[in-house]
């Protein structure tokens, strides 16, 4: 079989051959007089790589597939994978299975907020009063109107941040704003209302573990230091003796001590409740632009900000600050850009529940949309740099090479990005994977190590292309 290829090559040779002496040698007018100018001809040469660019893509996009299927055949448990470059899919792993997304599936959540809520939108923290200021005094009560703004914290907590560049919101700016109205005291209570969104405060599907250790903060849209107790007393300071516990009164706590630091007198307590319809507006302070808080919660996998960004969306598209109703926004929004949802099952906006379903096919398309807007992938963590990959890829061939959204819960691991390979090529992919590998993270980070010494022996395109005629 082997001679019958090599002919087949010598007869195509033959022809090229032929063809290239027998074209140039004379023009003929329309008039069928010869004329003596020379058609341009050809210069790369017959038997160049540049004739068979075909055979070099593919033994590079072999190579590839050999070793990831040789590596994901290793894996322990399910997988699914795709790898294109330059649109061009390579690698098609059970594309269409449905495997839990986990965190990846934040892109849902980030491109339906830009879509629904609109990327330069800030979710205002209110104050409003029954009563009034005379000479810097406030005569009654104070309400804080929550907005849902996620990333409040106090300098304690900031201070105790696993990553010292993790994007967050000075609640000192709360107390600089009542500050800058002229108040000295105030003579009744600070009461917290946060009822733009409802009050389940854990999605009921999600385990009880979540709850606790700082996963995700108590879903409220008044919230600040995640709904974490230890620093209402003491703001500031640094304190690893914390845990869940009220966060709208938690956070009336908070701003009643950081105000009385201020030198600003409260005459009453603190309490929850809605505030009066007619309640005076006095001010209020703006969170970052929606743009921003989605660059933050996919750096960092925020899954607070990702849960309250899907109540801010329920709220816009139907009026009511509910899960199930935000999440209904993202699958329109989703389904309006003509993306496909039938095999996507969303019970939250983080990505935390464990019945969450999403296939490969889906996680790339919403890479490659995610990737059309410069903020947004630039946000995405870098392998051994920045967010949730800063720890993870060291010394390993992945590192600085991957732009990435993680997706990581017990038993399953997720990455959905883009790798950009030794030899200059970018490629885009996705990987979902659910079993007890012992490696748990290592297992998408070994994926991409396979992808990084893509078209080692593959010459660029531009080195393929034709040379002009002459």
């Amino acid at each position: 079989m082997g001679g019958h290829r090599g002919l087949g090559l010598l007869s195509t040779v033959a022809v090229v051959l032929v063809a290239v002496m027998m074209s140039g040698l004379v023009e003929t007018s329309a008039s069928g007089q010869t004329v003596d100018e020379p058609v341009p001809r050809p210069v790369t040469p017959v038997l160049s790589a540049r004739r068979f660019p075909a055979a070099l893509v593919a033994d590079a996009d072999a190579e590839l597939v050999a070793a990831v299927d040789a590596y994901a055949n290793r894996v322990v448990g399910s997988t699914c994978a795709i790898v294109e470059v330059d649109g061009r899919r390579i690698v098609t792993r059970a594309p269409d299975t449905p495997l839990v997304p986990a965190s990846t599936l934040k892109m849902a959540t980030a491109l339906a907020a830009l879509d629904v809520l609109g990327p330069d939108r800030t979710l205002p923290t209110r104050f409003v009063s029954d009563g009034r200021v005379e000479k810097g005094v406030l005569e009654g009560d104070l309400w804080v109107v929550g907005g849902g703004d996620p990333i409040l914290t106090t300098k304690g907590y900031v201070s105790v941040f696993e990553d010292p560049d993790q994007v967050s919101s000075d609640f000192g700016r709360i107390v600089d704003a009542i500050a800058d109205l002229g108040i000295t005291r105030i003579t009744g209570s600070i009461i917290g209302d946060d009822s733009r969104y409802d009050d389940v405060r854990w999605i009921p599907t999600w385990p009880s573990r979540y709850q606790t250790g700082g996963t995700v903060s108590p879903l409220s849209a008044l919230v600040v230091n995640d709904g974490n107790s230890g620093y209402s007393q003491s703001p500031d300071e640094p304190t690893t003796t914390r845990r869940v516990g009220d966060a709208p009164l938690l956070f009336v706590e908070t701003l009643r001590t950081s105000l009385s630091q201020r030198g600003i007198a409260v005459g009453g307590g603190t309490a929850t409740g809605p505030a009066p319809a007619d309640a005076t507006e006095l001010g209020s302070v703006d969170s970052l632009p929606v743009i921003d808080l989605v660059g933050e919660m996919l750096l960092n996998s925020d899954n607070t900000t990702a849960e309250l960004l899907t109540k801010e969306m329920g709220v816009v598209a139907s009026g009511r600050g509910t899960t199930r109703d935000g999440l209904a926004a993202i699958r329109r929004s989703l389904e309006a850009e003509g993306i496909d949802v039938s095999a996507l099952v969303m019970n939250d906006g983080s990505g935390l529940d464990t019945g969450n379903r999403a296939t490969c096919s889906l996680m790339l398309e919403l890479f490659e949309r995610l990737s059309q807007t410069p903020e947004l992938l630039a946000s995405l963590p870098v392998g051994g740099r920045t967010g949730t990959l800063r720890r993870r890829m060291l010394s390993t061939p992945s590192m600085t090479k991957v732009r990435a959204k993680t997706g990581t819960l017990n038993g399953v691991n997720a990455l959905a990005g883009l790798v950009s390979t030794n030899q200059g090529w970018t490629l885009d992919f996705t990987f979902l994977h659910s079993g007890n590998d012992v490696r748990a993270t290592g297992v998408a980070d070994g994926f991409t190590d396979r992808l990084v010494t893509y078209g080692a022996r593959r010459p660029k395109e531009s080195t393929l292309a034709p040379l002009p005629a002459r």
